[in-house]
């Protein structure tokens, strides 16, 4: 069956893509005769159906509009125009595809015989309604009349087939103003088919057409899906095939075999507030025959059944994921892994979009112990336990709300990621509520950060570190509030609150227009978040402001910058990224031609991916600078040090008395020993916690032998630090 449906999906891909065997017709044009009516009240629903009665609507040319010099027909100044054309279509089966151009100020929605074709992303979410009084959110400028290109909406050969009749049709638009008062308003809509015999229905394509994209291979991994004529939706997900061509090192065509993976899928569309651009994400599940889970390897990565089909679209750089989990995997964490890939569903070329895998409880993923509805006593309630702090939708979602003991500060939701909302039984919520319940009693006490009561033997610290470093090198919009993970282990493997994987850094690196994202300078930290619901938990204030924390971040950057975050190691992991995508973002671009717009939030507009690339990467060194500066201020306002370090003694040589100095940058577990030179142990000059600073100890040898001897420092709270300094008793 999956080869007779590959076979299909091969034709329909040559049909609908490549249009090679066909040609385009244009049965609407703007400035064609239009029924309009600029509204002062609701219209009916049914106002974009065929057979709605317009009879009693004003004609005119199109567009409709005023203040640009590009209407056929002028109107007085107004929040909204609404507008039918009527065509004939003689034989249905001759129709593969169909293109929408849409010119507008500001924002539109249209539709086909009552089905929604396209929509601004200026007004609202696809298939809400929006009253006619309704401005639009941003404005958008038309750009035909000052020589540009209108924007194009694609129907391919199973959507068209379900909308389109044979005989009469009706294109409909609502067109929308940002507000009455704005001095412009555009409306110029052309609607073609691409037709599969040598018959002229309509007239010519204008000048500026392009045929739609020719894609036949890549370089990168194709994905391929066939719904079976099913639209993929939101909720709930729906079967479908899923095939991969991967040939590795040779180019990738849309006729070769599935070798990548070639066999079912459950697939929904994923996202919070991305689920308003046009081109969508997924979340997709391996599947049997019989529709269960099926643990495959996909594109090289680790077995498993659960994934995501994530669809650069506001990042125009398409890299900054891919730049953020590849940054913290080389930083020693866990992140997903991706592969970047072309993505064609039922013969529509989608573009290119990045293979990922999802947050998910596994050996290869997030390494915690599974946690089986049955357990729960003992060590086994303990762990494992993934949380997320997030927006209430997606997925099917449970959690709690836990009031922030301290007045000053917000609220926050938890919600259960691992077990599933599903799966988690009522000890184990109770039990992980408790226990989120006393790390934020703690971290509110004033005691918090004493060095032997306080949350540094409760928290995996370095992963509090790695995750804030990431957050501000990034400078995300979302940093610490939303798409932010922890997870808990059983007690016997590690009792310790663990902060990550990191998740969601689209709108990070200078790509967001709020809470001054695209400024480099400024800790997120500190981001005044006003009425937003979605607030920093306060315990991280509280851990941000402890200096033993800041302290250890400002070390852990230094060690970072001479590595993973140097600037060099940086830019190469993005230049790598940009030459592998190198000819699939010309193609993505050509799919959605926003390089030259505002998508929210951009705080850049390029105008051409080498501008978007060059922005980035201006950005990020101007915030390594930033960050490296208030590092050295910190340096210089506080005193810290900067390394751990084992001076030499003094006197050296000595008789009876000698002097040790050393220094930790962070609060931390010395060891501090004396061995003979048969590695016997001699004493014990150092053995607990202790503060950041410089030390000083002194070693008697009145009762050892004259010879050689050494002092071993050994520090493994954080990392592990070994050094060794000889010394010679001469009696």
């Amino acid at each position: 069956m999956f080869n007779s449906m590959r076979n299909l999906l091969a034709c329909i891909c040559i049909i609908t893509v490549i249009y090679t065997q066909d040609h385009w017709e244009t049965a609407i044009y703007a400035n064609d005769n239009w029924t309009y009516l600029v509204p002062e009240s609701e219209l009916p629903s049914d106002w974009n159906t065929l057979d709605y009665d317009d009879s009693g609507w004003l004609t005119g040319s199109g567009g409709f509009g005023y203040g640009d010099g590009d209407d056929g027909t002028e109107i007085n100044q107004t929040i909204s125009v609404y507008f039918r054309r009527k065509f004939v279509v003689d034989n249905t089966i001759n129709f593969v595809s169909s293109v929408l151009h849409a010119d507008y100020d500001d924002g539109f929605i249209a539709y086909l015989n009552g089905t929604e074709i396209g929509r601004s992303i200026n007004l609202g979410d696809p298939g809400t309604f929006v009253p006619f009084n309704e401005p639009t959110s941003t404005d958008h400028e038309a750009s035909l009349y000052s020589g540009g290109y209108p924007q194009e909406y694609s129907l391919d050969s199973l959507q068209l087939g379900s909308i389109l009749i044979t005989g009469e049709n009706v294109l409909a638009v609502q067109v929308h103003n940002v507000g009455i008062s704005s001095s412009d308003l555009s409306s110029n809509f052309f609607l073609s088919f691409c037709i599969t015999n040598g018959s002229s229905y309509y007239g010519p394509i204008p000048d500026w057409f392009q045929q739609p994209l020719i894609f036949t291979d890549s370089n990168l991994p194709i994905v391929i899906l066939d719904t079976e004529g099913q639209e993929i939706v939101d909720s709930p997900r729906i079967n479908a095939h899923m095939g991969i061509i991967d040939n590795g090192s040779t180019n990738n065509h849309i006729n070769d075999p599935f070798n990548g993976y070639n066999g079912q899928i459950s697939i929904e569309i994923r996202g919070s507030s991305s689920q308003m651009f046009p081109k969508k994400q997924y979340a997709l599940e391996t599947q049997d025959i019989n529709g269960d889970n099926l643990n495959v390897s996909i594109l090289g990565m680790p077995e498993e059944n659960d994934w995501i089909l994530h669809a650069p679209y506001s990042d125009k750089s398409l890299v900054r994921n891919f730049l953020a989990y590849e940054l913290a995997r080389n930083m020693g964490r866990y992140s997903s892994r991706t592969r970047f890939c072309e993505l064609v569903i039922n013969g529509d070329y989608k573009g290119l979009y990045i293979f990922m895998e999802k947050i998910k409880r596994d050996n290869n993923r997030v390494d915690i112990s599974k946690l089986e509805p049955d357990e729960t006593t003992g060590d086994d309630l303990t762990g494992g336990y993934i949380l997320k702090i997030d927006k209430w939708n997606g997925d099917v979602n449970d959690g709690w709300r836990s009031d922030s003991p301290l007045s000053e500060y917000d609220g926050v939701w938890y919600q259960y990621h691992y077990p599933k909302p599903d799966d988690i039984v009522e000890e184990q919520k109770n039990y992980i509520i408790n226990y989120i319940t006393d790390f934020e009693t703690l971290i509110a006490s004033p005691s918090y950060n004493d060095m032997s009561s306080g949350y540094y033997n409760q928290v995996d610290m370095l992963s509090f570190i790695d995750v804030s470093l990431m957050s501000e090198l990034s400078k995300n919009v979302d940093a610490y509030r939303l798409s932010a993970f922890m997870y808990k282990d059983k007690d016997s493997d590690d009792d310790r609150l663990s902060m990550g994987p990191i998740w969601d850094y689209n709108l990070a690196f200078g790509n967001a227009d709020y809470y001054n994202g695209g400024d480099p300078a400024g800790w997120q930290m500190d981001i005044n978040l006003g009425d937003d619901y979605f607030k920093i938990p306060f315990w991280w204030y509280r851990i941000w402001n402890d200096e033993t924390f800041r302290i250890t971040f400002n070390q852990r950057w230094q060690d970072l910058r001479e590595s993973v975050f140097s600037e060099e190691y940086i830019m190469n992991i993005i230049d790598s990224a940009t030459t592998l995508i190198d000819a699939a973002q010309v193609r993505n671009f050509q799919r959605w031609p926003v390089l030259d717009e505002y998508v929210w939030p951009n705080a850049y507009v390029g105008g051409s991916y080498i501008n978007e690339i060059n922005y980035l990467k201006g950005w990020i060194t101007d915030r390594l600078n930033w960050v490296d500066q208030q590092a050295l201020l910190a340096v210089v306002s506080k005193g810290m040090l900067e390394t751990y370090k084992l001076n030499n003694a003094y006197p050296n040589p000595f008789n009876p008395t000698t002097t040790i100095e050393f220094s930790i940058p962070r609060s931390d577990f010395v060891n501090v020993r004396i061995y003979d030179v048969a590695g016997r142990e001699i004493t014990t000059l150092i053995n607990g916690k202790m503060k950041p600073g410089k030390y000083t100890v002194k070693w008697n040898g009145k009762n050892q032998a004259s010879g050689i001897y050494f002092i071993q420092m050994v520090c493994n709270s954080f990392s592990k630090f070994e050094e060794t300094k000889s010394v010679l008793l001469i009696k």
